[in-house]
């Protein structure tokens, strides 16, 4: 199945303030087209990209169960594919439940992976440019995967192949690997290209920050990962600022230099630059 990272929704407390945190990380580009509103509906939110792509800041409601609609206290991901029929079929047969909805000729799937992780799928009705990139729209910054925490990271990765149809890939670390496992019952990824990025699915590992010497666990919780064109200079920014970081170098991924971080919202973020 063909299928892309379409957009990342990331929950905050506050969108004015949220919105001066992103535009600090990732600079102004706020969205102004509809195929966006389209794929949330009315939903309190603001957007940053072109054409459905990007990244969303949204306020969670209080509703402990709403109309038609899942929500999530961490970030979550929208991930294009070219039908839903398949999907929905296979979901039917598994006996998994879903959310099925149609808004201004788009149609999604909201449902929830073994471990719980949110994902929204949205079906190419032709609004959508599948060559994109977010740096092909003019941005300065582009989707380079979402990292799902799974308990356990076989059954998340049988419900992607089997139930969705996507193909696992293989993990591919730097000569100079950072102290953590690639062993396929730990860490998976489910690619669109060959450098790592996509869907990257990981056990979590309470001890993965300590032996790396950082202030973050990337293993826990999840995080969207960000790639910029110059990342010196972003640091340069949170060091000015005050903002903690933890400064991987090329650990995981050959030829990206990664960076962790919190935003103002304790939502973990991953910012990277190719080397």
């Amino acid at each position: 199945m063909n299928w892309k990272i379409l957009n990342v929704s990331i929950p905050v407390k506050n969108i004015k303030k949220s919105i001066e945190f992103y535009e600090m990380l990732l600079g102004k580009s706020v969205c102004t087209d509809d195929v966006m509103k389209n794929i949330f509906e009315n939903d309190e939110d603001y957007f940053f990209g072109k054409k459905g792509f990007g990244l969303r800041l949204f306020k969670p409601k209080q509703d402990l169960c709403l109309e038609r609609k899942l929500q999530s206290r961490r970030s979550f991901v929208t991930i294009l594919v070219d039908g839903l029929e398949k999907i929905k079929e296979s979901l039917n047969a598994n006996q998994i439940s879903f959310l099925y909805n149609e808004f201004n000729g788009l149609k999604k799937i909201q449902v929830q992976e073994p471990s719980l992780n949110l994902i929204q799928f949205v079906e190419n009705n032709n609004q959508f440019n599948t060559d994109y990139d977010g740096f092909d729209f003019g941005l300065d910054w582009g989707i380079h995967h979402m990292n799902l925490e799974s308990l356990d990271v076989r059954e998340s990765v049988n419900f992607f192949s089997n139930i969705v149809g996507f193909n696992e890939g293989k993990w591919k670390a730097p000569k100079n690997k950072g102290d953590f496992s690639i062993d396929p019952k730990e860490l998976s990824i489910f690619p669109t290209s060959k450098d790592n990025k996509g869907l990257h699915i990981i056990k979590p590992d309470d001890g993965f920050g300590y032996r790396n010497n950082f202030a973050h666990n990337p293993s826990i919780a999840g995080h969207p990962a960000f790639t910029i064109k110059n990342l010196s200079e972003l640091i340069k920014k949170l060091q000015k600022r005050k903002i903690l970081f933890s400064d991987a170098k090329v650990y995981a991924m050959p030829g990206f230099h990664q960076i962790y971080l919190y935003d103002n919202n304790a939502n973990m973020l991953e910012i990277n630059q190719s080397v």
